[in-house]
């Protein structure tokens, strides 16, 4: 008789508890939700501004390599050169400020065209000219048949580049072009410095229009042209594939028992054509979400225990006094 009415009691007990549990079951289920939710807003706001800042960096970059060409393209002794197609002279007038441009700018290609796209000299490899460059180099093409100067990001056979290509012009003649190009790695290490983030420039091979160098990390299609951490992303690249696409992703991904922030942005050339992706990957650090979670699921579970017991207790109370 006692144990009839003790499962009776318990009964009782166990409904207003278990109701109890689900609320707070609920409320922990919206709360972990909510923190999700704010940590994926702060991810993307981060990745994003990183990704500006980069964006910005190399557009001022593609503005300082074009006001270096056009500074020589302007100076009245490198425009009668250029147009006797004297490449001694054009050497001689440019190699004391291009090697200071290179030790102290970065600025790793700097040349002449002549009109009919050949390369008539090129600083950076002087033993290599008069080779036609009208099928690989599109800026070079569109400054010299636009007469418009171009500037953006270009993969040549010297690597990847932020160039800027100025045409020289006498009148109504045009006597060439000359062109600048940045090393974009002291870019990606400056944003790294600022941001304490990772960065790499990807090239897609079926895209990028040039043979692009074997020595090169590759995975798949794609290549890492510069990176902060070439170790890092060519183990992400190789853990799940990456795609060059129009589409900015963000999201993260797990390598080496480590948690990373990822976003890829399409990398495109100064005409706007896809060659390839910008990755930013930051290691996230270690929060004490997972740890807080599982205490506040232990807090619902005693709590339901407790409503539980509490329950039992008033039920008895209650038939006693019955």
């Amino acid at each position: 008789m006692v144990a009839v009415q003790w499962r009776r009691i318990g009964a009782s007990a166990l409904a207003p508890a278990l109701v109890i549990a689900l609320i707070l079951g609920a409320m922990l289920r919206h709360q972990q939700a909510s923190l999700r939710a704010v940590e994926d807003r702060d991810r993307t706001a981060q990745m994003q501004l990183v990704g500006s800042l980069l964006g910005a960096n190399m557009d001022q970059a593609a503005k300082f390599a074009l006001a270096i060409a056009e500074s020589f393209g302007r100076h009245p002794q490198v425009r009668a050169a250029l147009a006797a197609s004297d490449r001694q002279q054009l050497q001689a007038l440019s190699a004391e400020a291009y090697g200071y441009l290179g030790a102290q700018a970065s600025v790793q290609i700097f040349g002449y065209h002549t009109p009919d796209l050949r390369y008539l000299l090129r600083m950076h490899r002087p033993d290599q000219h008069g080779d036609d460059i009208s099928t690989f180099r599109a800026m070079v093409v569109a400054a010299n048949r636009l007469r418009r100067a171009q500037t953006g990001v270009e993969i040549g056979i010297a690597g990847i580049g932020i160039r800027g290509v100025a045409p020289v012009e006498q009148g109504s003649a045009l006597l060439g072009t000359v062109e600048a190009g940045l090393d974009i790695r002291p870019i990606l290490d400056l944003v790294k410095t600022a941001t304490n983030t990772e960065i790499a420039v990807i090239a897609a091979s079926s895209l990028a229009g040039v043979t692009l160098d074997p020595k090169l990390p590759t995975v798949g299609d794609l290549t890492v042209m510069a990176a902060t951490d070439e170790a890092l992303f060519t183990g992400l690249m190789r853990a799940e594939p990456l795609r060059a696409v129009r589409d900015v992703t963000i999201g993260t991904r797990r390598l080496g028992g480590r948690s990373y922030a990822v976003m890829a942005q399409p990398l495109v050339d100064f005409s706007g054509r896809l060659i390839g992706l910008t990755v930013i990957a930051r290691e996230e650090a270690r929060s004490d979400g997972r740890r807080l979670t599982t205490e506040l699921w232990v807090m619902a579970l005693v709590g339901g225990i407790v409503a539980f017991v509490a329950f039992l207790v008033l039920a008895r109370l209650r038939r006693q006094e019955a």
